[in-house]
């Protein structure tokens, strides 16, 4: 295998003086590295390890591996004419594939801008797309789709109910999330050691949770850690690591709804309007039981929850079972945890409806996420399908996918590929017979 690979290495070496980029890890992202630099070779250690010259680093010298370096090459024709102030260590990130700016004066794994704490970081990034109190400043936009007339009649809709769109999550008050682990120990845990940037978003978050009610300083005898999950639309999700919790705690056998039979609910409707409510789990209080058990810590002390956090165990349960209390009954409406839909075939009828649903979100002191709201659509994307005006089919982009996924080699690449279009089986006649090859 060395003889194969040796076929097309090719000679590498540099000389003190020499201008190279390195490799280096990416901080935002430790399992992720970049060629970062120029930097400068400052001696030839050996015929594979030099010492190189990283002013803007924690350690001003390192050994590098030459498998870790390339070349520099500072040429004038790399540069685009309107380009002029861009530093060669920008350009050279550019070309080495990157895809941020970096600056040659801060860490070289630092992308350009503020970075003087966690106040100046983008609220955005963590807590949502827009604040309601943006959105509703762009409302036209909102509802751009619209005729003039309907348009309007909408945004007078949702002047009548502000409460429903505050930035910060409601507090019902129609249920309390309870978490019973019987005469189980107090379970303990260190907090996870995360890098400097995902630091700096992890203490927002927390300030956040600390500054709207949401989590409390705690003296609790348990403890779980916690971690940042990127979202599809590049924000951060706060999440706590719960598995050793929802080990020791009884189930909530309550179900939740048929995914597919919620589609079916929509599929026939001319209008559709999809809602989303603002960081729903946190608009369910806990019990004082549950505040005790579902104690968090992070690199800054030991918290606890207000409200009903994600990945607790019966979190879907208990959600599902609020929601079926407030819009279980009503026509033309379907719920699965905190996506709702409001169809019907007739704009007046639609328009009801949503009148109704807002007036008993606004009961149970719940907020929506207007940001991800879509009004009066002929379809919509829910649970992964395209519902609406008498259709369902499967998400555009997921079918690509489909198309696009490379030929499996293995019994694992086939098991993940069938577990892909598993989920669009509905879409193919006689799955089961068409996959019996495989």
């Amino acid at each position: 295998m060395k003889n194969l690979f040796d076929r097309r290495a090719e000679t590498r070496s540099f000389l003190p003086g020499d201008q190279v980029l390195a490799l280096c890890p990416v901080l935002s992202s430790p399992f992720q590295a970049r060629f970062a630099g120029p930097y400068t070779v400052l001696e030839k250690v050996s015929d594979q390890n030099y010492l190189i010259s990283m002013p803007d680093r924690r350690k001003k010298s390192q050994l590098c591996h030459v498998n870790m370096l390339k070349p520099y090459y500072a040429h004038d024709d790399l540069f685009h004419p309107q380009c002029k102030g861009v530093t060669p260590a920008c350009a050279a990130n550019s070309l080495a594939g990157g895809s941020k700016t970096f600056s040659t004066t801060d860490s070289a794994l630092s992308p350009v801008g503020n970075d003087s704490g966690t106040d100046e970081l983008d609220s955005a990034l963590i807590h949502g797309r827009l604040k309601n109190s943006e959105t509703l400043d762009k409302l036209d936009t909102l509802l751009a789709h619209l005729p003039a007339g309907r348009a309007k009649q909408l945004a007078g809709l949702i002047g009548e109910f502000p409460c429903l769109f505050s930035d910060t999550p409601g507090r019902t008050h129609l249920i309390e999330h309870d978490v019973d682990v019987g005469d189980a120990k107090p379970i303990k845990q260190r907090f996870y050691r995360v890098n400097l940037e995902k630091r700096k978003h992890l203490n927002a978050e927390v300030d956040y949770m600390l500054r709207t009610g949401i989590a409390e300083p705690s003296m609790s005898s348990w403890a779980s850690p916690c971690i940042l999950v990127p979202k599809p639309d590049n924000t951060l999700r706060f999440c706590s690591d719960f598995r050793k919790l929802n080990a020791v705690t009884k189930p909530d056998c309550s179900p939740l709804p048929r995914m597919d039979d919620c589609v079916d609910q929509v599929g026939s409707a001319n209008f559709v309007s999809k809602f989303d409510l603002l960081k729903g789990y946190w608009q369910v209080p806990l019990t004082q039981r549950a505040r005790e058990v579902s104690a968090f810590v992070t690199p800054t002390g030991l918290f606890s929850y207000t409200v009903m956090p994600f990945g607790l165990r019966n979190a879907p349960a208990t959600f599902q079972r609020l929601m079926n209390r407030v819009v279980g009954d009503m026509t033309g409406c379907a719920v699965y945890l905190d996506d709702v839909v409001v169809y019907s075939d007739t704009w007046e009828e639609h328009v009801e409806r949503i009148r109704e649903l807002f007036t008993r979100l606004a009961g149970a002191r719940l907020t929506i996420n207007l940001a991800k709201c879509e009004f009066g659509r002929a379809t919509v994307t829910y649970l992964g399908r395209v519902v609406g005006h008498g259709e369902v089919r499967p998400v555009a982009a997921k079918v690509q996918a489909v198309e696009q996924f490379p030929v499996p080699a293995t019994k694992r690449e086939l098991m993940r590929f069938l577990g892909l279009v598993g989920y669009y089986r509905c879409f193919c006649r006689n799955f089961s017979s068409v996959v019996a090859p495989l």
